[in-house]
């Protein structure tokens, strides 16, 4: 199956036996993307006039960029679902199998993985619907005027929630705090 833009090719690696070594060759643990994303250009200000000016343009762009990382984060959670890790029988294989896949293969690094890439794909797709009705909502200077905190706030509260469960999810607080200082 030959890949898709923004999808790896399939995994085509034999298993090997380990030849004692303590030095990985170069290339082991990394993916070169031969299609890498380009970003398109987001449309600007002319730099005319002074005070605030509303870019629904621009807006429109950003919400498009944001909708084009959707799609390559879906492709990681079904990339890394198929992953299986059995490394053995032993002590440490059974450690590394629990602490990956978890005791019943539901649970453990690999679940939550996948959970943070859930909730990336959601967050994301709320930030883009979220752009998208700013834009449509605030097409002119005089509709930007009569926007409220409350307005902005909402707009943006489902992917605020999505990204507080990514960091949940992948066993952060979920708090903020302020800079350090």
């Amino acid at each position: 199956m030959p890949a898709t833009r923004n999808q790896p090719p399939r995994n085509t690696h034999q298993p090997q036996s380990y030849n004692g070594g303590t030095t990985l060759t170069p290339g082991q643990g990394t993916y070169d993307n031969p299609d890498p994303f380009t970003v398109p250009p987001v449309p600007g200000h002319d730099g005319s006039g002074s005070g605030t000016s509303v870019n629904t343009s621009a807006l429109d762009v950003f919400a498009g960029n944001v909708d084009l990382l959707i799609t390559p984060t879906q492709t990681a959670s079904t990339t890394l679902g198929e992953v299986s890790i059995a490394p053995g029988a032993f002590y440490h294989a059974n450690k590394i199998r629990t602490d990956i896949n978890g005791a019943n293969g539901d649970d453990g690094l690999k679940a939550k993985y996948l959970l943070v890439l859930a909730d990336l794909g959601q967050g994301l797709a709320d930030l883009r619907d979220g752009i998208k009705q700013l834009s449509h909502t605030y097409t002119t200077v005089e509709d930007a005027g009569h926007m409220t905190a409350t307005d902005f706030s909402t707009a943006m509260n489902l992917s605020q929630a999505d990204f507080t469960s990514l960091i949940t999810d992948g066993g952060g607080s979920g708090t903020t705090s302020g800079p350090a200082g």
